[in-house]
């Protein structure tokens, strides 16, 4: 993990990022339409310009389309509504690459059945003996059958090849040929420390759970990918995220060899996804963080409007629904069980202290509200040392939090990073914690009126990768199933959108150069399927741009997104 500063030479130098006054004539000018500028008056307006990758003027059609000269492009956009580009706070591009777009493609899948009908092409066209590995991005929690498949049923689909399954880089399925070829007998206990689940015969089942297990069993069976196949994963990645809408990300957390191949693609001009990429680590990292940290002799927010640097991450104190670390405790059979916790609170405290010395922010992950008890501690710590706030520092996750850890949030300024755990985890949430923690979960409504800054995100390839998603269970907190969790916590249409757009902008500290439509800014911007503020709710999910736009270059459209 230790890293070298040379590596990172083709990043950018560390500029100012303050609001880029534009002139000249606009190369486009895109008019008739409806322009959701997501400024500070949440202005609308008909049509706006383009020079270069900047916004040059927003306003109304007759005077924008007065800027235009002889050479400039005039953009009818028929009504449609724009947006600007949006922004997930929390997403893991290259793991979603490696785990999703390689391998037979699954994603998208609706139901146990497709989910097997897809293995079963993949199957019959590999050669007989060959594994055959099958990408992530479906969650049986979407299933009608609620289940992934079993050992006995991937068997009967490849009773000639190995076969794993991937759903994401923490779970792996494999047949009973995997199983062999990966070495995992009766008498296998652990891989990676991570013990193996078996069946009441004592068979293994074939599921395999955690990383730290699952990256050896796939490796044993196929060849890891070369750097230039993992640079073609991301830029395929690029592509899916560029459809859904995302023209930003955060993304927690890169390893030192994956952040180069982000730096190459920075040079050669490939990236159509802006990155802040934070630097790998997690609990059992800590007694060495200084080792990680001291060669670097650059921290947070280095680099420029395409690539730079944000965090430590991710350094989790929990996880998990059914272990997440409560003040008071988890429902069940062990009355006194309240979760587990990864990290000692000294070791915790010396951890932030380190990251502070070396101009890193932590990106700390949390579920419980415990948890975030002992990671305020570390941060009311740093804090006495120097002030955070002006850091930007975050918390992750964090779906369950009481008014007086808000009350020691807004008072260090420390930014929430927010995602929407119970869209999928509500059956376990109210299992587990009961219906009152259970509405309480990622209760937005609670923090903006505590005037805490809060971003938005998805956390993919773990969840839903659609921004829209995000701000339909924001809005309605509707879940998965079409049932409403936490009514009490639901938030305007308007402040769902600045929660993935100018809010997201702000952590990276980049609010005056994107995540809204003004002069002067990246232009960066959708062109929406419908109208955001004016769709029936339950269609604010399936919201998707017909084009998407990148530093005033289009870098995703659909037939529709072709006229724009």
């Amino acid at each position: 993990m230790v890293l070298r500063v040379g590596i990172l030479g083709l990043l950018a130098a560390a500029a100012s990022f303050a609001q880029t006054p534009v002139t000249g004539v606009p190369d486009t000018v895109y008019y008739n339409g409806k322009i959701i500028t997501v400024n500070s008056a949440f202005a609308i307006d008909e049509a706006f310009a383009v020079r270069g990758d900047r916004f040059l003027a927003v306003g109304k059609s007759a005077s924008v389309r007065a800027l235009a000269g002889p050479a400039t492009r005039l953009v009818d956009l028929q009504g449609r509504t724009v947006i600007p580009g949006l922004i997930d706070n929390h997403l893991h591009q290259y793991r979603g690459a490696s785990t999703i777009l390689r391998g037979a493609e699954m994603a998208g899948a609706r139901s146990l059945k497709e989910l097997l009908e897809r293995l079963g092409k993949a199957v019959t066209s590999a050669k007989p003996g060959q594994p055959v590995l099958a990408g992530g991005g479906w969650d049986p929690r979407e299933f009608p059958e609620k289940r992934a498949p079993t050992r006995q049923e991937l068997d009967q689909l490849a009773p000639h090849n190995p076969l794993l399954l991937v759903r994401t880089r923490s779970q792996l399925f494999l047949n009973t040929l995997a199983i062999k070829a990966a070495g995992i007998t009766r008498q296998t206990e652990q891989i990676g420390g991570i013990p193996i689940p078996k069946d009441a015969a004592g068979e293994p089942t074939g599921e395999i759970d955690e990383p730290q297990a699952v990256t050896p069993v796939t490796n044993k069976l196929i060849p890891p990918p070369d750097d230039n196949e993992k640079k073609q994963l991301i830029l395929r990645a690029q592509q899916v995220l560029n459809a859904a809408g995302l023209t930003s990300i955060r993304e927690l957390s890169l390893a030192p060899e994956i952040m180069r191949l982000y730096s190459d693609l920075r040079r050669e001009n490939k990236l159509t996804v802006r990155v802040s990429m934070g630097m790998e680590a997690n609990a059992s990292d800590a007694d060495r963080l200084e080792e990680m940290l001291r060669p670097w002799g650059l921290g947070t927010g280095f680099g420029d409007d395409w690539l730079r640097l944000d965090s430590v991450a991710e350094f989790s104190v929990d996880s998990g629904v059914e272990a997440a670390w409560l003040r008071m405790a988890h429902l069940g059979e062990r009355s006194d069980y309240r979760g587990d916790s990864r990290i000692s609170a000294d070791k915790l405290k010396t951890a932030v202290g380190v990251m502070q010395r070396y101009g890193w922010r932590p990106s700390i992950h949390l579920i419980g509200d415990q948890a975030l008890d002992l990671a305020l501690d570390a941060y009311e710590a740093a804090n006495q040392r120097s002030p955070i706030g002006p850091r930007r520092w975050t918390v992750e996750h964090i779906p369950v939090s009481q008014p007086d850890q808000m009350d020691r949030l807004a008072k260090l300024g420390v930014i929430i990073s927010a995602q929407i755990q119970p869209y999928l985890d509500a059956p376990a949430m109210l299992k587990d914690w009961g219906q009152e923690r259970a509405e309480r979960a990622v209760p937005v409504r609670e923090w903006l009126d505590h005037k805490l800054m809060v971003g938005s995100g998805t956390d993919w390839p773990a969840r839903t990768l659609s921004p829209f998603v995000t701000i339909y269970f924001y809005v309605t907190r509707k879940v998965v199933d079409g049932s409403a969790l936490g009514l009490a916590q639901k938030i305007s249409r308007q402040e769902a959108l600045r929660l993935a757009t100018i809010n997201n902008a702000y952590i990276t500290f980049e609010e005056t150069s994107k995540g809204s439509i003004e002069p002067g800014k990246l232009a960066d911007f959708l062109v929406l399927s419908d109208d955001f503020l004016t769709a029936p709710e339950d269609r604010i999910r399936s919201l998707h741009p017909v084009a998407t736009y990148v530093g005033g270059r289009k870098v995703y459209s659909d037939r529709q997104g072709a006229a724009y």
